[in-house]
């Protein structure tokens, strides 16, 4: 996939279905949105936050008069309807519906953040995509390999349950003032320090396999150029071709502003934000 050439990402997520009078007030309770100044019939990017502010899911969300639509673009969503279960009162006066299939349409660019482009949603069985298919389908290995760069985070390896949306490069997914929502007193006290343990960075490297697997360790100076410093861990990691490998990292602070670190084997990995990264 070359940067001037566009592709469609087309995939089908899982979603859920609330319903009422309720529901943009319970939304803006519950994600990182403000639903209840928004008004407009559109699709919404969101994140679902812990108590302690680390992204549990990252959302999109479509509403139309009373109802919204969610899709789980990256999460769990048995935690997530279990979470809005407990939660929902008769007082909030909406409904949750059972776990339904959403397909996302989307065209797409290696140099464009996946954050500005075009999208739809259309029905799963629906074989007119509105003037999408003229593109070509991205196959799943090179949709793969656009989401790492993207900086696109997965569950169980960017979201892990100690990562906040600033660290992840979702920091423009979070609306700071709108109000109390869950997770707002630790999303608060991370924007007053001002400080985090570590950001997400897109990586590549040349070298063995079994050196850049996920959960393996980064190094800030050749092994046998002095004592090493932990510079982070790798998280997503894809092979392009062989002996290069691509992939996602959480970086430690002290190490954000170097260009190249090292596998602890002593391979050079390039380091640089994902198309689609954004901190305040």
């Amino acid at each position: 996939m070359t940067k001037k050439e566009f592709f469609l990402w087309d995939e089908t997520f899982p979603s859920l279905i609330l319903k009422g009078e309720g529901t943009r007030a319970f939304l803006h309770g519950q994600t990182t949105t403000n639903f209840i100044s928004e008004q407009k019939e559109k699709i919404f990017r969101s994140c679902w936050l812990s108590t302690k502010g680390n992204l549990k899911a990252l959302l999109e969300v479509r509403l139309i008069d009373e109802i919204a639509e969610l899709i789980i673009l990256s999460g769990e969503i048995n935690s997530i309807r279990d979470q809005f279960e407990s939660v929902i009162f008769p007082a909030d006066k909406v409904n949750l519906e059972g776990i339904n299939e959403c397909r996302r349409v989307q065209v797409i660019s290696e140099g464009e953040s996946w954050k500005e482009s075009e999208l739809n949603w259309v029905n799963p069985d629906d074989v007119s995509l509105a003037g999408m298919d003229k593109y070509e389908r991205i196959n799943p290995n090179e949709l793969e390999i656009w989401k790492i760069r993207q900086g696109i985070p997965s569950l169980n390896r960017e979201i892990n349950g100690e990562t906040n949306p600033y660290e992840l490069g979702l920091g423009d997914l979070v609306e700071a003032d709108k109000g109390c929502y869950l997770g707002q007193e630790a999303i608060a006290r991370f924007l007053r320090a001002n400080s985090f343990k570590h950001q997400i960075r897109f990586w590549e490297a040349n070298g063995n396999s079994n050196d850049f697997e996920v959960g393996k360790r980064f190094k800030d100076i050749n092994k046998d150029d002095g004592p090493q410093k932990n510079s982070g861990i790798i998280t997503s990691s894809i092979k392009i071709k062989e002996n290069y490998f691509n992939g996602l990292a959480l970086i430690k602070n002290h190490s954000l502003h170097k260009d190249y670190i090292f596998s602890t084997n002593g391979d050079y990995v390039k380091l640089k934000k994902p198309i689609s990264f954004s901190y305040p």
